[in-house]
């Protein structure tokens, strides 16, 4: 739920996947799509392309990208598992299984997202592509974080930077050792590192990355009770989230909203607000996140 998506490597996957497709324009065409940020005519020219040519794996991971990015999850992995079973090279594999790694994370898989992040992390040590092994280094970071295990997260996270050459792609790296430190209570470091994550993605125009930190950091001033911060940068971050149609961001939005309102005491409109975020997350099959938002929604009729 609080997990930001990581647009540079994202893009970096497009790029290079696109780079090694001998595509139909169909498929061109999603894949140009999706690197302008426009997800709903690549879903468009994805389903066009799997329709003339129903044997292309580069067209079903690009539309499996494109679901994803508006947080279509069961439509995103079903496409993804699709490419995976047409994939004949090596290198195709590598970038499906980190891209199934992540749809599993966001469902709510954890353990299954592992264990396709280390089977592609194995062949980007093979290649020797530096940028995969930071991209994967970081997610595998993540899910340990997941798992309480800021210690080991740390580490991979660490491991990731060193990696990491572009200043484009440690942004979603400092988000996610913001929210590490967020976890341990440590809400001045958080505040800094999430800072430095908007600050690299507001220059190089990653308004969709600047969402989701703007929402983690709104929540890291709410847990801080400066109510006024929260608010400014939840409004933001939710705001950016509809105009850039990624429905997950949204319901975290929504969630986080709760949070803040139930805080507040205003239990009536905090309720409002985890109805939203629920409905969202099951509309998009992220069933982790709707499970966690129910456990508010009862929390808070058991205060009543």
């Amino acid at each position: 739920m609080k997990k930001a998506l990581s647009i540079f490597f994202l893009l970096l996957s497009l790029l290079a996947f696109k780079n090694i497709a001998y595509a139909q324009p169909e498929v061109d065409a999603c894949f140009n799509f999706n690197i302008a940020g426009d997800y709903k005519r690549a879903i468009g020219a994805g389903q066009l392309a799997i329709k003339k040519y129903p044997y292309n794996t580069y067209a079903y991971y690009c539309l499996g990208l494109a679901y994803r990015s508006v947080g279509e999850f069961i439509l995103a992995y079903e496409n993804m598992k699709k490419a995976l079973s047409l994939t004949n090279s090596m290198k195709q594999l590598m970038y499906t299984y980190n891209q199934l790694g992540i749809i599993l994370d966001d469902m709510g898989y954890s353990d299954d997202a592992l264990l396709d992040y280390r089977r592609s992390l194995r062949l980007a040590m093979y290649f020797d592509d530096t940028h995969m092994q930071s991209s994967l280094l970081d997610n595998i970071g993540e899910i340990y974080d997941g798992k309480g295990e800021s210690d080991k997260a740390l580490s991979y996270y660490d491991k990731s930077l060193s990696l990491t050459t572009n200043e484009k792609g440690r942004a979603n790296i400092y988000n996610n050792i913001a929210i590490l430190y967020d976890d341990k209570g440590d809400y001045q470091k958080a505040i800094e590192y999430f800072h430095k994550a908007i600050e690299i993605d507001e220059r190089y125009g990653k308004y969709r990355s600047v969402s989701g930190t703007k929402l983690n950091l709104g929540n890291t001033y709410r847990k801080m009770k400066d109510y006024e911060n929260a608010e400014k940068y939840l409004s933001e971050g939710l705001e950016d989230a509809k105009e850039v149609g990624d429905k997950r961001l949204e319901a975290t939005g929504y969630t986080f909203f709760g949070m803040l309102y139930e805080d507040k005491g205003d239990k009536k409109t905090a309720k409002e607000n985890y109805k939203r975020a629920y409905n969202l997350f099951k509309s998009i099959g992220a069933e982790k996140d709707a499970q966690e938002v129910l456990k508010e929604m009862r929390n808070l009729d058991k205060s009543n």
